[in-house]
């Protein structure tokens, strides 16, 4: 069992010449040196150990696939992919310290990073990169979820449940976590009882579908609050029937064009703050148990909005 860091492999796709110079997609816009970057995080470990349905490692590759031939707009921003850290069996606790590795040495040039999961596990490790890149600033969390993951370590360890439990022990007095989209009937009243005891700011998905701007104005708050915001989007927040592809299919879920509003809410505070998100992840996506890729593909428009906006 092993962690290692797989260099990326070129982008190709489609090509449309006789359109002119305003016929981009995205695989022509990868290049190096640029100020955004891709970084892959394959792993199933924390995922096995929370007890869920494997296949979250398979799914940077396949997002990546999906996003090669998607349109790019005029003027948008080049990235470079910086590969892809793989996690080998169950080590994870060496996977997450070497993306967050990554992650911190890749800021300067890269002024974003968008990082594809792997299962939320994920997030301890991006979390943690851009705490050593910027030490000293207040960094507030947004997450877009239908679970807390505020999970307590059992005898398994670490897990995809875990990770904001974990950034919290890293940081209690400046923790700062506002989770959107989370589902009454996933979430334990041991968690909910956490969330409310460690100051974590919530919006309910049937709460978001009946009106969005709750969960604008606590976007709005947590942006005022802090000098960074890291946003991590769990595909698991959509219906079962937008995203298939997940180990825990959401029975109601928060609809596409709902997150799709909260997360251009999101970039417009970063255009109007640059460099106050430096950093997003997508996680949870799971091809084998995908229809039709369309869990992915969800997954390849949301990360274009976040990697060249």
């Amino acid at each position: 069992m092993s962690a290692s860091l797989l260099a990326a492999t070129a982008w190709t796709g489609r090509t449309d010449p006789e359109d002119g110079l305003h016929a981009l997609r995205l695989h022509q816009l990868e290049t190096e040196g640029a100020k955004r970057g891709l970084i892959g995080f394959a792993c199933d470990a924390g995922v096995a150990r929370n007890k869920g349905r494997v296949g979250a490692k398979e799914a940077p590759q396949v997002i990546r696939s999906a996003m090669a031939n998607l349109a790019a707009p005029i003027q948008a921003h080049r990235f470079t992919d910086l590969g892809t850290v793989t996690v080998d069996g169950d080590a994870l606790e060496q996977g997450q310290a070497m993306l967050a590795d990554l992650v911190a040495r890749s800021f300067d040039p890269a002024e974003r990073l968008v990082v594809l999961g792997g299962g939320h596990e994920t997030a301890l490790g991006s979390y943690s990169g851009l705490r050593q890149a910027r030490p000293q600033s207040r960094i507030g969390i947004i997450n877009l979820d239908a679970h807390l993951d505020l999970r307590a370590m059992g005898s398994a360890g670490a897990s995809s449940g875990t990770p904001f439990f974990q950034i919290r022990d890293l940081d209690p007095e400046r923790f700062d976590y506002l989770c959107l989209g989370l589902a009454q009937e996933a979430n334990t009243q041991a968690l909910v009882q956490r969330a409310s005891d460690w100051g974590v700011r919530t919006v309910y998905d049937r709460d978001m579908e009946r009106d969005v701007s709750a969960a604008k104005s606590e976007i709005d708050g947590i942006f005022a609050r802090n000098d960074l915001v890291y946003l991590t989007i769990d595909i698991d927040v959509l219906p079962h029937f937008v995203a298939p592809g997940v180990s825990a299919p959401a029975a109601r879920g928060v609809s596409l064009s709902k997150i799709e509003a909260v997360v251009d809410h999101i970039l417009d505070h970063a255009a109007e703050s640059p460099g106050k998100l430096p950093l997003a992840d997508i996680v949870e996506v799971c091809p084998r148990l995908d229809q039709d890729n369309a869990t992915a593909r969800v997954a390849a428009y949301l990360a274009r909005k976040l990697l060249i906006s």
